[in-house]
């Protein structure tokens, strides 16, 4: 059975003060306190180099590949090409413009594999919280954006 964490947030602010956000990558060290750095060319097969904070522990470095770009509306990214039987990983980002203005965004994370088991019982919390955290401040920038 799969890890899923995911989160949804009406933001306001429109859609492209929420991708800046989301996809100003060198601006995450300000901001976001899970993925407290981050390198990344938006494309296709290219890699995400963060750092990630785990709980209290030291921030650990983690490389995913872009696998989806639909420019102001979705990305996502996944582990990389290894024995995807033991472990995988899933993460999107989708923004939709509602009638009001406001933007609806989701937030997914999702595990899959023979370690799932072992990794929830160790990391669950820990991801959790991270995400959460994440996409409260992703929240909090993009309105603030919208109020310069």
């Amino acid at each position: 059975m799969p890890l899923i964490i995911e989160h949804e947030f009406i933001v306001a602010a429109n859609k492209q003060q929420l991708w800046q956000v989301l996809t100003d990558f060198s601006q995450y060290k300000n901001w976001n306190p899970f993925v407290v750095d981050c390198e990344c060319e938006l494309a296709v097969d290219n890699e995400i180099i963060m750092l990630v904070v785990m709980g209290k522990g030291k921030p650990r470095r983690q490389v995913e590949y872009i696998s989806k770009v639909e420019e102001g509306i979705h990305f996502s990214y996944t582990s990389p090409k290894k024995p995807t039987f033991l472990l995988r990983s899933y993460r999107s980002h989708n923004l939709q413009v509602l009638a009001d203005g406001n933007t609806h965004y989701q937030s997914r994370f999702e595990l899959h594999g023979w370690l799932i088991p072992i990794l929830s019982r160790l990391l669950g919390s820990s991801l959790e919280q991270g995400f959460s955290a994440m996409g409260s401040a992703v929240v909090a920038e993009a309105e603030r954006l919208a109020r310069l």
